[in-house]
């Protein structure tokens, strides 16, 4: 019978912090990550009933007073950069048994490693739209004074939700900080002790590798090497140790991404050499430069769904659009793209008022209101319907017909009161001769004379003449028109 051996099971270590209170109001629920600077825990906030992801410094840091602080000062930098696309800080702490501690939100989804190393090369379309993303973070972090130096796929996190778009999210900022200072103290030759302290040299810089100060050019040139992952599925420079990768980064160009993949977009291509530079300065100063230059490449290939991170105010857009009756804004793509502002490509965008518009709107017409800001947008398209040239013909056809059938009609009527007179006269006229020759006295009967009854009868023959004519031309004319309609 086959049985687990119970010794591996009790042999399997746990974690102390498992089921710990940190300052009464953290437990720590679960280990999400170990990384080389500490240890990430899924958490819950006692005092809210609020999941949150609680990062302990590794206790060896922790026994360094100046660590500690320099921990304390670089966590609140990172707790004062807002912005949508960098993890938010929420709290910091050191407990009395010496853990000290920072509190972020606690995301859903997987870090870039893991989709890189499922899904890679990625297509040019979405390693641009999460480079767009993350470079934004690092702008913001710049503009901050914090220069993050340990950028790396795992420290990317990809948030995907079914109710909502992709959102990318930065992580750590603050703590390579610390780890740079720390070496820098200790000891500022030992790549092995660099790599264990900021992450894996493949993606740090030429300065960074050599141990010289650092700009925000040191986080483009890791933003860089991120991208060429994305793109080609294989970081720039790999080796069998971590001095061989530095050495690499210091003195070897990268391989063409284009090499690759072909299917790469040589334009893009071009961004990503622009910022593997091994001179600084000839990189793109920081990241918001870096990403101008992607941005800018992104609208000219078509991928400006890659910059929608967040929309343009309502003073822009009422600047380069026109306001309907309904209220609705209706915008000229083209002149937002004169703007600097980039959408999805769409036609014709619709953006509702402000709440506050609304609410005024409605105590003016809230029925109107309600129904026309709050529907949702559709395209309207005005359709010509052409007219049937079959269809009118036989209308006039119809009607021509009806007009001649009531013309012959009028016309017989006509006739028939014009020649009705004339039967009852030559009847009489008939009558009138047995009536003169029943007279007693044959020798006073008048006896009409022969110019009377050569007039008479002239006059008839004239009318008989006169309706056989008419009659004639009826049937001519009701013959031809019924002619020209068969034909």
């Amino acid at each position: 019978m086959l049985q687990a051996d119970p010794t591996l099971i009790n042999s399997v270590p746990t974690d102390p912090l498992l089921g710990q209170t940190l300052d009464d109001k953290y437990r720590l629920e679960a280990k999400l990550g170990v990384g080389g600077m500490g240890t990430v825990y899924r958490a819950r906030h006692l005092l809210i009933d609020r999941a949150v992801a609680v990062k302990v410094l590794n206790p060896r840091y922790g026994e360094d007073e100046a660590a500690r602080e320099r921990f304390r000062r670089e966590a609140r930098a990172a707790g004062r950069l807002q912005h949508a696309n960098a993890v938010t800080v929420t709290d910091f702490g050191e407990t009395p048994g010496g853990f000290v501690y920072i509190v972020m939100e606690l995301l859903e989804g997987r870090t870039l490693r893991e989709i890189i190393g499922k899904e890679a090369p990625l297509e040019s379309a979405r390693s641009v739209s999460i480079m767009l993303q993350a470079s934004a973070a690092v702008s913001a972090a710049h503009d901050a004074g914090i220069i993050h130096r340990d950028l790396k796929p795992a420290n990317i996190f990809v948030v995907q939700r079914s109710d909502a778009p992709v959102i990318v999210k930065v992580l750590d900022f603050g703590i390579a900080k610390l780890a740079v200072e720390s070496l820098e103290e200790d000891d500022s030759t030992s790549l092995t002790q660099i790599g264990a302290m900021i992450g894996t040299p493949r993606y740090m810089s030429p300065e960074q590798c050599s141990g010289l100060p650092l700009t925000p050019a040191a986080d483009v040139y890791s933003l860089g090497v991120i991208l060429y992952e994305m793109l080609t599925g294989a970081a720039p420079f790999t080796g069998s140790s971590p001095l061989a990768i530095a050495m690499k980064h210091a003195a070897d160009p990268p391989r063409l991404p284009r090499e690759i993949v072909a299917a790469i977009p040589e334009s893009i291509e071009q961004v990503v050499l622009h910022a593997l530079e091994k001179d600084p300065s000839y990189r793109p100063a920081n990241a918001n430069a870096f990403r101008q230059e992607l941005l800018e490449t992104a609208e000219k290939l078509g991928f400006e769904h890659a910059a929608i991170t967040s929309g343009p105010d309502l003073k822009m857009l009422r600047e380069v659009a026109t306001q309907s009756p309904s209220g609705r804004l209706v915008v000229d793509i083209s002149r937002l793209r004169e703007r600097g502002v980039f959408t999805s490509g769409a036609d014709e965008l619709t953006v509702m008022k402000s709440p506050q518009e609304l609410a005024a709107d409605g105590q003016r017409n809230n029925q109107h209101s309600s129904h026309a800001e709050l529907r949702r947008p559709f395209p309207r398209v005005n359709v010509n319907l052409p007219r049937s040239r079959k269809n009118t013909g036989m209308i006039a056809i119809v009607t021509a017909v009806f007009v001649v059938l009531l013309g012959g009609i009028l016309l017989l009527v006509r006739n028939s009161r014009t020649i009705s007179p004339a039967v009852p006269n030559s009847n009489a006229a008939g009558q009138a001769t047995p009536q003169a020759s029943a007279s007693p006295s044959p020798a006073q009967s008048p006896s009409p004379s022969p110019r009377r009854e050569a007039a008479k009868g002239k006059a008839a023959n004239s009318n008989a003449n006169e309706n056989e004519n008419a009659n004639a031309n009826k049937k001519k004319e009701d013959s031809s028109f019924f002619g020209k309609i068969k034909r």
